[in-house]
């Protein structure tokens, strides 16, 4: 019966992760609420400037790589994809710039807040 009751569970958790779809290009700037160990993807296109990447340069507590970044190119764009996971209650200002080292050209920003709670503020 536990072994059961497990299966059905994991299969529930595998149908829930993936239904949400990848945060995009149009998401940056957004927030977004999410509760402790769950997973989330990121898909951001650049531009044709192969000596150009995606990198992370936030410092974040609450978030991590589940996985490593990938990339997948066409005759006009790459696209990188990002898988997270959530691994700890708290806010993080995730912060990926798509740069060559030295010069900027994008940058993705979105707010995580980790936690059943959601965002405190005060007014």
């Amino acid at each position: 019966m536990l072994k059961r009751s497990a299966i059905l569970i994991f299969s529930i958790l595998l149908l829930v992760i993936g239904c949400s779809s990848p945060l995009t290009n149009k998401d940056s700037g957004s927030t977004i609420e999410l509760s402790e160990d769950d997973v989330f993807t990121i898909n951001l296109q650049g531009e044709d400037f192969p000596e150009y990447e995606w990198h992370i340069v936030s410092e974040n507590n609450h978030i991590k790589l589940a996985e490593p970044v990938t990339a997948e190119t066409s005759a006009t764009n790459t696209i990188s994809t990002f898988n997270f996971m959530t691994v700890g209650t708290g806010e993080d200002m995730l912060k990926i710039d798509y740069t060559n080292g030295m010069e900027t050209k994008k940058t993705f920003e979105l707010s995580v807040i980790v936690g059943t709670m959601g965002r405190i503020e005060a007014y």
